[in-house]
């Protein structure tokens, strides 16, 4: 089977230019001829080069990520609105990207797509796409907005993931700088000073009381090190059964809720995540009730996600939602006061997109506030650990000296 680009002219008369696979030109020639299309021009085009490094590129083997899927739905709308049919931008998608993975998707799609299935029954195959991705292009595809349905659907992700980066990028520092601490630290503990203690026993002399204390809490944890980390694995994987346990979970996402600094960090990105999915859903023509039924599903909090159910059946029974959303430790409050404003007014899509934008913009300044006291806090602690160790080592040393007794 060849790759070939072609250029043809549907019933109306309009140019459609693309890329698709066929066995033969004839073949391609008929497929085309099946879709209402006359063929223009056809170009075979070259295979791939399979060398060694591009064997290697860990883009053959990894999942595929977020960003192939916004750049896919980017460029899907930009074809669909240049008059290139459905199928045929799939498969030029398809040429475009490097991921082995996400080309084996859209080759799926490509096969349920030429079989008369819609574009979000394909996609709601694949957990890549998220669920607010999927309903948006069943609502785009309805009404006829597939291409402006798309680019929201791309914006949408890119701020997600521009939001978790930020989290991961601001933790990232802290914990290697935490993570070398512990390592220089407990090298020096447990290999270099238990090797000082005995060329000092074979002189006759003994450890500096702050350098015993590290040899003692060596010998400590060669006898209970093994207790120790069956205990702490014990917990880790308790842990691990009570967030799979649902009264659990939702107890340690309302307790999570209540730590000053990382609370409000969690209740904003919640926010953000609700108001930014709504105003998407509802001004692309999806019911309040069943867009707030997927934006639950999005919510990583179990008591934010509890509050939306609670929301959804307020709506059920002819109630406002402003009220519900403004429960105790659940949502900032600027969104209930707001989404009240927008229940007068009619314009709720637009003012939760306002909102979002607050609390994205909120998110980010407190994000980077965290990190500012994070990081010299993680600094402070790892600094006096090393710096303990290293002053208990160099005293060892002066004591070999007989500077120290």
């Amino acid at each position: 089977m060849s790759n070939y680009s072609y250029i043809a002219r549907d019933r109306a008369g309009r140019i459609a230019r693309g890329e698709l696979f066929a066995d033969t030109a004839e073949g391609l020639k008929t497929l085309l001829h099946a879709q209402g299309m006359r063929l223009v021009s056809l170009e075979a085009l070259p295979e791939p080069s399979s060398s060694l490094l591009g064997n290697l590129s860990p883009r053959r083997w990894m999942p595929a990520r977020s960003r192939d899927v916004e750049f896919a739905l980017r460029q899907l709308a930009i074809m669909l609105r240049s008059g290139l049919n459905l199928l045929g931008a799939i498969r030029s998608l398809q040429s475009q990207t490097d991921s082995v993975a996400f080309a084996a998707i859209l080759e799926t799609l490509h096969g349920r797509l030429a079989r008369g299935d819609s574009l979000a029954n394909s996609l709601a195959e694949h957990p890549v796409f998220p669920q607010v991705v999927v309903q948006l292009v069943s609502v785009g595809e309805k009404t006829g907005n597939l291409e402006q349905v798309l680019e929201q659907s791309a914006q949408y992700m890119t701020q997600r993931r521009t939001a978790i980066t930020e989290v991961r990028v601001a933790l990232t520092y802290p914990a290697i700088v935490a993570t070398a601490a512990i390592v220089i630290a407990g090298y020096l503990t447990f290999a270099v000073i238990p090797e000082l203690q005995k060329f000092l026993g074979a002189m006759g002399r003994k450890l500096p009381r702050m350098t015993q204390s590290l040899v003692d809490f060596a010998q400590w944890f060669q006898i209970n090190g093994g207790t120790f980390c069956v205990v702490f694995v014990s917990l880790i994987v308790g842990l691990v059964f009570v967030t799979r346990w649902p009264p659990g979970r939702l107890w340690i996402d309302r307790w999570l809720l209540r730590i000053p600094v990382i609370g409000n960090v969690l209740r904003l990105s919640g926010t953000a995540t609700l108001a930014s999915s709504l105003s998407v859903m509802v001004n692309s023509g999806i019911k309040l009730v069943e867009a707030i039924d997927i934006a639950r599903q999005l919510q990583n909090n179990r008591f934010l996600a509890g509050l939306l159910t609670n929301a959804s059946e307020s709506i059920i029974r002819g109630k406002a939602l402003a009220p519900t959303l403004a429960a105790r430790e659940g949502f900032s409050p600027v969104l209930s006061s707001m989404v009240a404003i927008a229940e007068q007014t009619g314009h709720l899509d637009s003012t939760l997109d306002e909102v979002a934008k607050f609390c994205e913009t909120e998110l980010k300044s407190k994000i980077k506030r965290m990190s500012q006291l994070v990081e010299p806090a993680v600094i402070v602690v790892a600094g006096g650990i090393v710096g303990y160790v290293y002053i208990a080592f160099f005293m060892a040393l002066m004591s070999a000296g007989g500077n120290f007794k």
